[in-house]
């Protein structure tokens, strides 16, 4: 069994065994920079895969603004971005919003609507700790060079603007899913919570055309982190989880507890899905068990491998201190990607959840020893106050592409 009780999440990580891809013609990737070349810093702006566009987290760089100026900014950066990559806002199919200032959702979601007046992506949004510097909020974003190719699922909330799940080629992307009842109440235990999160899912895949069978990743958020370590509570939710999915073609996955979920939820759940059933492949290698989870190391969908959520844990044990566990989940990467036949360089995309912001620097310095050889995007925060005493003090989710060599 592998299992880390973080506070912050449970992690899977598959270190052992290989297994064989036949790869059709690789997509080309290439920097999202003002010269286009390769960026020498710890993580890319944009990265750019076939049609798809990775955005890295983005604040605001001006830290007197009142907040309607601040939400404008994160939102300009990103429009900078995609203007570089020669896409425009439309293009924009998911988004994630972390809020520092919970009581400010309603008056985020008027100025990031000014942005998205019509379509607008899906959309999870949370309400975290911190994120890094003055910006009180941080937004990143996944883009699609295709319009033809992008379709609304369902019909923007009243006063939402987000759209239920958004189609991009072959991609669903489903906005997040709180444990709201058909009446808006709520249930009161966390399994039931995490039963109607995932029947809220379902909706949307449903609509899509869509099953659990087609989910690549999964990322469940909570609200108290002690429902992560209290094992009662936690093994019973993950009873009700895993019966959405079979145990050995199941998603990637990554749980983390947050300060706060919009909408009275306790549980909010998000997820990419793939209409290609012939191109999902989970890599399970040999000797990965994820109990009591139902989840898989990694899950190709095409040319793209979702990468379950990994922590400073190695051989069953958790690294001591910062450094070393920022190390070992370094080793985990290399070890899953090598499985799937990849390797550091070919990360796009990644997700840093730190215990304490205070360890935001030190994280970098390792990080760049091993993760700048890309360098995909990065997202960074601290989710939850509630963590600060936790031994765990990093996890990471990425996802990794195969593509065609760089031109020199």
């Amino acid at each position: 069994m592998i299992r880390a009780s973080l506070s912050l999440a449970f992690v899977l990580v598959g270190v052992l065994g290989m297994a064989e891809r036949a790869w059709g013609q690789a997509p080309e990737k290439r920097f999202i920079t003002p010269d286009g070349k390769r960026p020498s810093g710890l993580f890319a702006p944009g990265v750019m895969v076939g049609k798809t566009l990775y955005i890295a987290g983005k604040g605001d760089y001006k830290p007197k603004e009142e907040f309607p100026a601040k939400v404008k900014n994160c939102l300009g950066e990103i429009e900078k971005t995609l203007k570089q990559a020669g896409l425009g806002l439309e293009h924009v199919v998911n988004s994630f919003v972390y809020l520092e200032d919970h009581d400010k959702y309603d008056e985020m979601n008027k100025y990031y609507g000014e942005f998205f007046p019509k379509n607008p992506p899906a959309r999870t949004t949370l309400g975290v700790a911190q994120v890094p510097g003055d910006s009180r909020l941080e937004i990143t974003c996944i883009a699609y060079a295709d319009l033809t190719e992008k379709k609304s699922i369902g019909q923007p909330p009243v006063n939402r603007p987000y759209t239920p799940g958004i189609l991009a080629g072959d991609t669903l992307y489903v906005s997040g899913k709180g444990d709201q009842l058909a009446d808006g109440s709520h249930p009161a235990t966390l399994e039931e919570q995490v039963r109607q999160c995932m029947r809220n899912v379902e909706t949307t895949l449903k609509e899509a055309g869509l099953d659990f069978r087609h989910v690549v990743m999964s990322n469940v958020f909570v609200d108290d982190p002690k429902n992560l370590s209290d094992p009662k509570k936690f093994e019973a939710a993950i009873r009700v989880y895993n019966s959405f999915f079979q145990s050995n073609d199941a998603p990637a996955c990554a749980t983390v507890a947050v300060d706060w979920i919009p909408g009275g939820s306790h549980v909010e759940i998000t997820c990419i899905a793939t209409k290609n059933l012939a191109q999902r492949k989970p890599v399970n290698p040999a000797g990965f068990r994820p109990e009591p989870i139902a989840a898989s190391a990694g899950v190709w969908a095409g040319d793209t491998l979702y990468l379950s959520g990994s922590g400073g844990v190695g051989d069953g044990f958790l690294a001591k201190g910062l450094d070393e566990q920022v190390r070992q989940i370094a080793k985990n990467q290399v070890a899953m990607l090598d499985t799937a036949g990849l390797s550091l360089e070919d990360i796009v995309s990644g997700h840093v959840y730190l215990n304490s912001m205070d360890d935001y620097q030190s994280m970098n310095t390792i990080y760049r020893e091993y993760f700048s050889k890309g360098p995909g995007v990065r997202t960074t925060l601290m989710p939850n106050k509630m963590n600060v005493n936790s031994e765990g003090r990093v996890i990471a989710a990425f996802i990794a592409a195969k593509t065609q060599p760089l031109k020199p």
